[in-house]
């Protein structure tokens, strides 16, 4: 027999005639309708409800783009639509096997302090890492691949899990726990989380590309700043340890230091370090800082400076960065970045083009600096002749025409041309000196070279090369006595080659720093320099006129020194000039 539900809400049945037969409805089932129909309308009302909630979630993950921000909403909008007491977005790291950052909703800062470390990626974790799709348990405890909790974590009993993707690639995992309505997790509530997740990926993704840029425009920024003080003429050392501290700061990292070839040497320039961090030789997790100053003597640091840029571990937990600051194929020196905690190589997306960056904008300056330095020595070329060519030559022919005068003149007459020929002999001196000073830039040449340059250049007048001997550590002479050094040089082979007619001219520069015996005759309060040159010529006769000589002999002892020179006549001469290093105390 089969039968139907009559329009009318009559039951029908038909008998072995094929007769239809109506029976009534009973209220119970009605009643039973009726309520399916409201439970059925709840449901979607309900669904309705969470849809909106859903795309409430997503909006609310992606209205930031601070990337930190955007993973706390995530957890916090996921548990918040499954109706979940706790809730976790565990990233994994560049291998894709373990989890590197763990963010926690529902769980205090006591607690998590109390729990001990993040976890790694077991047990139920793990299962959703390694087989990337959702997971919904009932309970926890009884799955067969759970790891247990560790002592101080909360109990937990059902569990759901999804992946977070990007693209094609897993970011992290979304793992809540201990639904509040319901023993357990429903389709409905796994349907909810997958949709998220789709969505978190997407948040994700915009924060990361942002946070990129970011950070771009921030290691932008400091190397601007670096090559506009170094074109600026800002001294290089004071540039390079705002750069430090900047890179420590971008690279959140506990110690920083730049070192760069010095001749054959390379040396730390700059250094920079976070406070509250063990840096010292003994620790365990980092490298010993360097200090401004060293000598680098690492083999791995200065294998760096040939590159390529790479971060290492130290220690058990430390890692160090050390990339090459290179201009093209020149290596100039390396950065090294430390840290007291393991860092991954996603950094040197970053620092790796700075030190290439850095190199450029040292060379830059360095080549300003270099055609300034030729720009001024042109100049100064300039003014020499200048001075040489009209001033000296003017006076010199003064001083003869008053020589010249001096012989027809009464006595008394003669006597002030000859004082007057001796002062315009002293100016003219003067002018030598000076003329001689704006050929040498401080720092341009070495010392010794100067003075072996300038008794390479008497021998054309001499006849002969003079002798040279020179000993002590002539590179501390401050810059102040070098170009009265130099002119003492100058003037005595200059009276040699005019006056004295000699076969041999010896020049001895010797540099005392005051390190010597007690006895010693050094300078007690740091040292002196003394030049003597002897010749072997004819001596200087008496009454001769001594202006240049004189001229020098004011030099020295307005800076605390001596000025002797001794001569018989037809045994050649000895001129010796002493002063001390160190200025003389007023």
């Amino acid at each position: 027999m089969t039968g139907s539900a009559s329009p009318t809400g009559e039951s029908t049945a038909g008998d072995a005639s094929g007769t239809a037969q109506r029976w009534p409805l009973s209220s119970l089932e009605l009643d039973d309708l009726v309520e399916e129909l409201r439970a059925r309308a709840d449901s979607a009302r309900v669904s309705q409800q969470r849809l909106g909630s859903l795309l409430d979630a997503v909006i609310a993950v992606s209205s930031d783009l601070e990337l930190a921000e955007v993973l706390r909403r995530i957890v916090v909008g996921a548990c918040t639509l499954v109706d979940a007491t706790y809730g976790a977005l565990g990233v994994l790291g560049p291998s894709g096997e373990e989890l590197v950052e763990f963010v926690t909703h529902g769980v205090s800062d006591e607690e998590r302090a109390a729990i001990g470390p993040l976890p790694r990626g077991h047990g139920l974790l793990g299962m959703i890492i390694t087989s990337p799709r959702p997971q919904r348990v009932g309970h926890i405890a009884e799955h067969p691949d759970s790891y247990g909790f560790p002592p101080h974590h909360p109990p937990m009993t059902s569990f759901l899990g999804a992946p977070v993707r990007i693209r094609d690639q897993v970011f992290g995992n979304l793992y809540l726990t201990d639904k509040r309505s319901a023993p357990e997790f429903s389709d409905e509530d796994e349907a909810i989380l997958i949709a998220l997740a789709a969505a978190a990926g997407v948040a994700i993704d915009n924060a990361r590309l942002y946070e990129h840029a970011r950070t771009q425009q921030l290691w932008g920024e400091v190397l601007g700043d670096a090559t506009q003080a170094l074109l600026a003429g800002t001294a290089q050392d004071e540039v390079l340890a705002e750069v430090t501290a900047h890179v420590r700061r971008l690279a959140k990292a506990d110690s920083c230091a730049v070192a760069l070839r010095r001749g054959s040497d390379v040396v730390v320039v700059a250094t920079s370090e976070s406070e509250g961090v063990d840096m010292s030789e003994g620790s365990e997790s980092v490298h010993p800082a360097f200090e401004k100053g060293e000598v680098v003597r690492d083999p791995a640091v200065l294998a760096a400076m040939l590159g390529p840029a790479r971060i290492e571990p130290t220690g058990p937990d430390g890692s160090r960065a050390t990339v090459p600051v290179a201009l093209g194929e020149t290596p100039t020196g390396v950065l090294v970045v430390d840290w007291a905690h393991e860092v991954h190589s996603d950094l040197l997306v970053h620092v790796e083009p700075f030190g290439r960056n850095l190199a450029v904008s040292l060379g830059a300056a360095s080549a300003r600096s270099d055609r300034a330095r030729s720009e001024l020595l042109e100049d100064r070329d300039r003014i020499a002749r200048d001075m040489h060519d009209n001033v000296i030559q003017r006076l010199f022919a003064t001083g003869m025409s008053l020589q010249s005068a001096a012989p027809m003149s009464p006595p008394e007459v003669r006597a002030k041309l000859d004082r007057a020929v001796d002062e315009l002999d002293a100016a003219i001196s003067d002018i030598r000196h000076t003329i001689f000073a704006l050929h040498r830039v401080p720092g341009s040449r070495p010392l010794s070279a100067e003075i072996a340059t300038l008794c390479g250049d008497a021998a054309v007048t001499l006849g002969f090369s003079p002798e040279l001997r020179i000993s002590g550590p002539v590179a501390d002479v401050p810059e102040a006595v070098a170009p009265e050094l130099l002119a003492v040089v100058r003037e005595a082979l200059s009276n040699v080659a005019r006056h004295a007619s000699a076969s041999s001219v010896t020049v001895t520069v010797v540099v005392d720093d005051g390190a010597g015996d007690e006895g010693d005759e050094g300078d007690a309060d740091g040292g002196d320099v003394r030049v003597v040159v002897t010749d072997d010529g004819r001596g200087i006769p008496d009454g001769a006129v001594r202006s240049g000589l004189g001229n020098l002999a004011r030099r020295a002892e307005s800076r605390g020194g001596t000025f002797r020179v001794a001569s018989a006549t037809g045994s050649g001469a000895t001129l010796e000039w002493r002063v001390p290093l160190v200025e003389p105390r007023g």
